[in-house]
């Protein structure tokens, strides 16, 4: 609510160039509703879409209106071969306002039948199809003296497999690292493009994620922590950003009258052991020091260093990311990178929370950083899935978030600085701060 009046979430969802939360019929479509005051409602509810970082694709699925006309009316669309091989898109949105807009294909259904009558459409990106789909062997050599940055090895791979170049996109951090690493040789044996991609851009340290935001694709990002010839990831205001732009990370303050549960956890792991779901056919590079995830150290993480002791056994793997498809010649910070994206997983975060208009398009990747009440401290996380969710009256965010193991020490120091004095200068932290600061920013 804002200035008196009620701001209410919408959700709409169109099967090509038909709107099925302001069902009107036409086009071959048959009528649903019985009388002139019923036409325009919707036929679909529950809407529900998850969109990862990493290990998955977006998946989504929605509830049909299970009554005769309505089941009739779903049967005629998926009767219909254009209607099968049209896109879905859902969007949430606030009526002259922010919006994420998402893109599906049918995959499937469930229906149930008794006293609980339901039909739940199922729901899948096309880039399952597009990127995981077909396995090749590729083969590219260079110069040994020259070799090729990656933005060359990976744009030839893209043309290997037939798709487009749009297909991957690049965050400009991400895309000034890769234009410094160059391979010599870089092949596949019976691979799809996403394990293709996945495995030359882990040997620089970067991070793809499956992306149907605005269009399908694949995104590049560097690690948010890492900091490198004294640059690091740079993060946007996404409270004030008018579009969602995929390729960029967008900051999110997290407090008061925002948050409905929240909840961390950590888990010690070996440190050998891959935080990441992402496809890879990589060893983690294992070093001593490795051992330690922060100042504080656990006994498991005593255990491990005094495992470490010297035998008649070299330690650690034989190289620094065995991949046997893929000659470095150039490859600097690679290694430091991909221990920085292992570390960022350290941690977890989840929360759930009412869609407010600051929050509406918060995607993987994009940071939320929550402050201390006092101004002193504040956290950045990295956002790793969210659940979008439908609800009687509003829409429903669910977020995990990850970070390294620690309390007080920030993961990129000068983009946690610019989020903390956001918040003071709108009063909602410090001496000066109020919950109405909270509310003006959630709703605003």
């Amino acid at each position: 609510m804002s200035g008196g009046f009620l701001k209410s979430p919408r959700v709409r969802v169109l099967w090509k160039d038909v709107n099925l939360t302001a069902y009107t019929g036409g086009g071959g479509a048959p009528e649903v509703f019985s009388s002139e005051d019923e036409k325009g409602g919707s036929i679909v509810y529950d809407v529900k879409t998850s969109i990862a970082s990493e290990g998955e694709g977006p998946t989504a699925e929605f509830k049909w209106d299970p009554t005769g006309p309505g089941f009739s009316a779903y049967e005629w669309f998926i009767s219909q071969e254009e209607y099968l091989q049209a896109q879905i898109s859902i969007e949430f949105f606030y009526p002259q306002g922010k919006k994420i807009v998402q893109f599906y294909k049918w995959s499937g259904q469930s229906i149930n039948y008794g006293n609980d009558m339901s039909v739940t459409v199922k729901l899948q990106s096309e880039l399952a199809g597009l990127v995981n789909a077909n396995q090749r062997s590729t083969a590219q050599a260079y110069d040994e003296k020259k070799g090729a940055p990656l933005t060359e090895v990976l744009s030839k791979t893209t043309k290997q497999y037939g798709l487009e170049d749009g297909i991957l996109r690049y965050s400009e951090y991400a895309e000034k690292v890769l234009e410094k690493v160059k391979y010599i040789s870089a092949y596949g044996n019976d691979q799809t493009y996403a394990a293709s991609v996945s495995n030359y851009t882990k040997q620089a340290g970067l991070q793809i994620s499956a992306n149907n935001i605005e269009k399908a694709g694949l995104i590049v990002n560097a690690p948010y922590s890492w900091k490198g010839e004294g640059q690091q990831e740079t993060v946007e205001d996404g409270a004030a950003a008018s579009s969602i732009d995929p390729a960029k990370r967008y900051g999110y303050l997290l407090g008061p009258s925002m948050i409905d549960s929240t909840t961390r956890s950590f888990n010690w792991k070996p440190p050998q052991q891959e935080n990441s779901g992402t496809p890879s056919s990589q060893v983690k590079a294992e070093r001593p020091q490795d051992s330690a995830t922060s100042p504080t150290t656990t006994a498991q993480d005593k255990a491990a260093k005094d495992s470490a002791k010297q035998t008649t056994s070299p330690l650690g793997t034989s190289n620094a990311r065995p991949n046997p498809g893929v000659q470095n010649k150039e490859n600097p910070g690679g290694p430091d990178r991909q221990n920085a994206l292992n570390k960022e997983k350290s941690q977890d975060l989840t929360f759930t929370t009412f869609m407010c208009p600051a929050l509406t398009g918060i995607k993987p990747n994009d940071i939320v950083f929550i402050p201390s009440l006092k101004g002193d401290v504040i956290e950045d996380w990295i956002v790793q899935n969210v659940d979008y969710s439908q609800t009687v009256g509003g829409v429903e965010i669910s977020v995990k978030a990850t970070r390294t193991f620690g309390v007080k020490d920030t993961m990129n120091g000068k983009m946690a600085d610019q989020f903390l004095n956001l918040a003071k200068s709108k009063k909602m932290v410090g001496d000066a701060a109020t919950l109405e600061a909270w509310e003006t920013y959630a709703w605003g």
